[in-house]
C-alpha cells in the first residue's frame, strides 16, 4: 500500500482529479427568510404584481443566502470534449445573496422536482428567462422554483434598487458564482423550510443566455466535482464558455462531458443556432432541441420583463422595452415546457428525450428558409406549421441597447396569402390541430399545452 501510494498520487495529479478532489464549499450555507415587508415590500425580479399566484396555488417566499465559497482556476487545457479540470484559486470568501421561492401553497402537491435558476444579469439586473416561459408548466406539474441571484452585478443592483430589503447581500466577484450556485443546491436539500416543509426528489439547474455560458463551465468542471444537481437545462447557449473566474468569455468551443453522470438538455432558439452549430450534440446523456421560428428572447417573456420592470425601474426607469418591428411570438415556452418535463423524468432515471432534427443550415451559418421565409428543420411548433406570419431571430432599434437583436419579429401574412393556404377558418383549425397532433406524438408537446393552442385557434 505505501509503496502504491505515490503512484496514486502521481496519477491524480496529472488527471486533475486530485485537484478538483478537494474543491468543496468550506461549509454548508445558512438560510435566513426575508420578511415579506421587508424594504419595498417585494421580491426584485420576483412575481407579485405581475403573476395572480394565489389562483395558481402557489406563494412567493425570499431568503438570504449566506456562505462561503471557493474560487477556481483553470487546470490544463480546457478542450472541446469539455473534460475540464480546475483548483482552488482562494478559499473561504464570505457572500450573501438571496433565493427567490415560488412554491406550491399547500405542500402536499409539491411533485419532489425542484429547478434552481441561474438568473441571467445581461441587462444589469436579475431576469428569471426559464421562469417566464416555463411557469406555467411547473404550477401545473407542483414543481417548486427557486430563482438564484449567482453574479455580482444581480447583487448590487438588487442594493441598488432596495437597500431596506437588500442592504447585506454581497458578492465581491463573479469568481464566487460557482461555487454560490452549488450552495443553493445544499441549502435546497438541507433546509426542508424553503420547500414547505419537504425534501426534493431531484434538484435541476438552469440557466439561459450568459446564464447558459456559465451553466456550461459549471457542468464541465464543477459537477463532476460536487455533484449536487440531478441535471441541467442549458438554455440559449453559444458555442463558448465562460470563464471559471470573472470575465465574460472562457474556452471558445465547448460540448458537455460526455461523462457527465447526469443528464444535460440543450434548449436552442433560431437566434442560437448560428452562434452554436459547431457543438451540436445528441448522446446517451445530452439531448439539443433547436426550435424553428423562435428567438433569443420573445413577447411572452417580455410581457413579464415589462410588468417586473414597470414595478422595480431596473432597466430604462421602468419603460417598458420596444423594437422596430413586432417582436417574435413564436409558441417558444410549449418546447421549454416540454422539456422540462423530459428532464426531470430523463433525471429520476426514466427514458431519454426523443431527438430532433436540428434546423436546416447552410455551411453551419446560413439557415435555409421556406417561401414564407419561415426556417425549415428543427423541432416544429403547430404555429409553424400552421404559419399565420413570418417568424425571424433578430430585430432592430428599440430603447434598450442590445435588447432587439435577441427579441425576434413577426411578419403578419397578407390576406390574400392567409386565403391562399385557409380558404375558411374551418381549414386552419383542422391544418393546426394535424401539426399539433404530430408535435404531440413527437414529444414536442405536452397536452396541456396542446389543449390550451387548439382553443385558441379554434375561436372565430
Amino acid at each position: 500500500m505505501r509503496r502504491a501510494l505515490p503512484l496514486v498520487l502521481a496519477v491524480a495529479l496529472m488527471s486533475g482529479t486530485l485537484v478538483t478532489g478537494v474543491a468543496q464549499a468550506a461549509a454548508d450555507p445558512a438560510v435566513t427568510p426575508v420578511p415579506a415587508n421587508a424594504g419595498k415590500g417585494w421580491p426584485v425580479s420576483g412575481a407579485k404584481g405581475v403573476l395572480d399566484l394565489a389562483a395558481r396555488g402557489y406563494v412567493e417566499e425570499e431568503y438570504l443566502l449566506s456562505g462561503r465559497a471557493n474560487t477556481y482556476e483553470q487546470v490544463g487545457n480546457w478542450t472541446d470534449d469539455g473534460r475540464w479540470n480546475m483548483k482552488i484559486a482562494t478559499a473561504d470568501n464570505p457572500y450573501t445573496t438571496r433565493l427567490v421561492v415560488v412554491r406550491p401553497s399547500n405542500p402536499s402537491r409539491f411533485s419532489g422536482t425542484v429547478v434552481a435558476e441561474w438568473l441571467n444579469v445581461s441587462f444589469g439586473v436579475d431576469i428569471p428567462v426559464d421562469f417566464s416561459q416555463s411557469y406555467e408548466h411547473f404550477m401545473r406539474s407542483g414543481d417548486i422554483y427557486v430563482g438564484v441571484t449567482s453574479q455580482k452585478n444581480g447583487a448590487d443592483k438588487l442594493k441598488s434598487l432596495d437597500p431596506g430589503r437588500y442592504s447585506s447581500v454581497n458578492i465581491s466577484s463573479d469568481a464566487l458564482s460557482y461555487d454560490i450556485f452549488s450552495d443553493a443546491a445544499r441549502a435546497i436539500r438541507a433546509n426542508p423550510q424553503l420547500l414547505g416543509g419537504r425534501t426534493p426528489a431531484v434538484v435541476l439547474g438552469s440557466g439561459h443566455s450568459q446564464s447558459a455560458l456559465r451553466m456550461t463551465t459549471y457542468a464541465n468542471a464543477v459537477q463532476p466535482v460536487h455533484k449536487v444537481y440531478n441535471g441541467f437545462m442549458i438554455h440559449g447557449r453559444a458555442a463558448l464558455a465562460a470563464p471559471i473566474g470573472d470575465g465574460v468569455v472562457g474556452a471558445l468551443s465547448a460540448k458537455i462531458r460526455t461523462d457527465l453522470g447526469v443528464p444535460a438538455f440543450i434548449l436552442q432558439a433560431e437566434t442560437d443556432v448560428v452562434f452554436s452549430s459547431s457543438v451540436r450534440q445528441d448522446t446517451p446523456l445530452v439531448r439539443t432541441w433547436e426550435v424553428a421560428g423562435t428567438a433569443h428572447a420573445d413577447q411572452f417573456g417580455l410581457n413579464l420583463y415589462n410588468a417586473a420592470n414597470a414595478r422595480d425601474k431596473g432597466i430604462n426607469n421602468g419603460a417598458a422595452t420596444y423594437c422596430d418591428k413586432p417582436v417574435n411570438n413564436m409558441t417558444f415556452r410549449y418546447a421549454e415546457n416540454a422539456a422540462f418535463a423530459h428532464l426531470d423524468r430523463w433525471a429520476r432515471g426514466g427514458a431519454a428525450p426523443p431527438t430532433a432534427a436540428p434546423i436546416t443550415m447552410l455551411f453551419g451559418l446560413i439557415i435555409v428558409r421556406d417561401g414564407d421565409q419561415n426556417a425549415l428543420g428543427g423541432v416544429r411548433l403547430p404555429d409553424l406549421d400552421a404559419p399565420v406570419a413570418a417568424y425571424a431571430p433578430n430585430n432592430s432599434g428599440g430603447n434598450v441597447a442590445g435588447a432587439c437583436g435577441l427579441l425576434g419579429t413577426t411578419t403578419p401574412f397578407t390576406p390574400d396569402r392567409i386565403r391562399q393556404l385557409y380558404p375558411d377558418h374551418a381549414t386552419y383549425v383542422a391544418k393546426f390541430t394535424a401539426a399539433a397532433n404530430r408535435a404531440l406524438q413527437g414529444g414536442y408537446l405536452l397536452k396541456p399545452d396542446y389543449d390550451e393552442a387548439i382553443a385558441r385557434v379554434s375561436k372565430p
